[in-house]
């Protein structure tokens, strides 16, 4: 812990990455020290990295605590999620890789590990073209860690930009990232108060509809975001099965309801990620930043996508300065239904931080929502 603060910390380093620490020790019954008493290695390797990242995490507590800890992992054992992201390890690029990795995400987090990631286009192997490169991105586009990283076998380097044909494409994506960012950061509260998972295979939501149950490559982000990666070379359109939730579905670029329970037909272009909303959520986005900073952050759209008739739903958007351990935190718990041709929508604002954007803050709905709009609450709203 000494050695972190010193030769990290006090050198002005921010965080801590744990890698290398599954120590490959092949003979299981290798002694340790065990605290005094020996033992085999093979019953407390993975004791050894959760020590390494719980004395880095105290570490930055003791260092500066006033702000809270970011520490990654490579390896750990349950209970990791208590102080570190942690990713998938080093993958080999494949499109094999790709539709893998999606299940391996579902595990993880059904397993308590919810703040995860891959290595966006592989780690090892050859360089990924120009498709598998930009597929990945958009299957990992929302995913908690978000990292392109390699080491390729070619000694060439994942980049962004490295296939200039699809390099705006590419930071369309990073930009719908960041839009989505107020959605994800909501996730990652929930994820860390109340155990809430945030990458959710379809049935996990819908245990009641069999056909979730059936292998996808679909998976949902949070509860209202369901995320349909496309993950074989060439497609151009793809079969999407909308979980039967009773309320729908709302495809986030068009805005076109379904109702749930059925198969469509979805055009699926080089540069699009399929992506649907949960009828009766609300989307929190931003506005795109050169530098995520509470200062900056002067903007907020609250995207209704409300269930059809005079259903009623509710939740909870969460915000704070991002960086404080114990700091100021401000919560939105807004509830929306229908009646007739009216909506209503009321938003209340409960908590001591003041963000940036609640002079700006705006309400939209999908353009063939045809009800009108009614908001009360303790907010000023605009509706565009």
């Amino acid at each position: 812990r000494d050695n972190v603060k010193a030769q990290l910390l006090d050198l002005g380093i921010g965080s801590t990455w744990n890698d290398n620490n599954e120590y490959e020790i092949w003979d299981g019954d290798a002694r340790c020290h065990g605290f005094g008493t020996p033992i085999a290695i093979r019953h407390i390797r993975p004791l050894m990295p959760l020590l390494m990242m719980q004395n880095s995490w105290r570490a930055q507590r003791e260092h500066n605590p006033h702000e809270r800890p970011y520490l990654i992992s490579r390896s750990g054992c349950p209970g990791l999620q208590r102080y570190v992201q942690t990713w998938s390890g080093d993958n080999r690029t494949s499109w094999h890789t790709l539709k893998w990795n999606i299940r391996m995400a579902a595990g993880m987090s059904l397993s308590g590990m919810y703040h995860i990631g891959h290595d966006i286009g592989g780690f090892a192997g050859p360089k990924p073209d120009a498709e598998l490169f930009l597929r990945w991105i958009q299957s990992a586009l929302l995913l908690p860690r978000f990292t392109i990283h390699s080491w390729n076998d070619d000694h060439t380097v994942n980049e962004p930009w490295m296939h200039p044909s699809i390099t705006a494409a590419v930071r369309d994506a990073i930009r719908l990232r960041y839009r989505l960012i107020p959605y994800l950061y909501t996730l990652l509260w929930q994820a860390a108060t109340q155990d809430e998972a945030i990458v959710r295979p379809t049935f996990l939501d819908h245990e009641h509809d069999e056909a979730t149950y059936a292998d996808t490559d679909d998976y949902l982000i949070g509860r209202d975001l369901l995320v349909c990666p496309v993950t074989a070379p060439g497609m151009r359109a793809r079969d999407i099965y909308l979980p039967d939730n009773t309320l729908g579905w709302y495809d986030y670029h068009s805005g076109e309801y379904h109702s749930g329970g059925q198969t469509i037909r979805v055009q699926a272009p080089l540069e699009r990620l399929p992506l649907f909303v949960r009828a009766g959520s609300i989307i929190a986005e931003g506005a795109l930043m050169h530098a995520d900073s509470p200062a900056t952050d002067t903007e907020r759209t609250l995207r209704l996508y409300p269930a059809k008739g005079n259903e009623k739903s509710e939740g909870t958007l969460y915000d704070d300065n991002g960086t404080a351990a114990d700091g100021e935190h401000w919560q939105l718990h807004w509830r929306l239904h229908g009646h007739g041709d009216e909506l209503y929508l009321r938003l209340d604002a409960s908590g001591d931080y003041q963000p940036a954007y609640l002079d700006n803050l705006r309400v939209t709905l999908p353009p063939n929502e045809t009800r009108r709009l009614i908001i009360s609450g303790n907010l000023a709203v605009q509706q565009t």
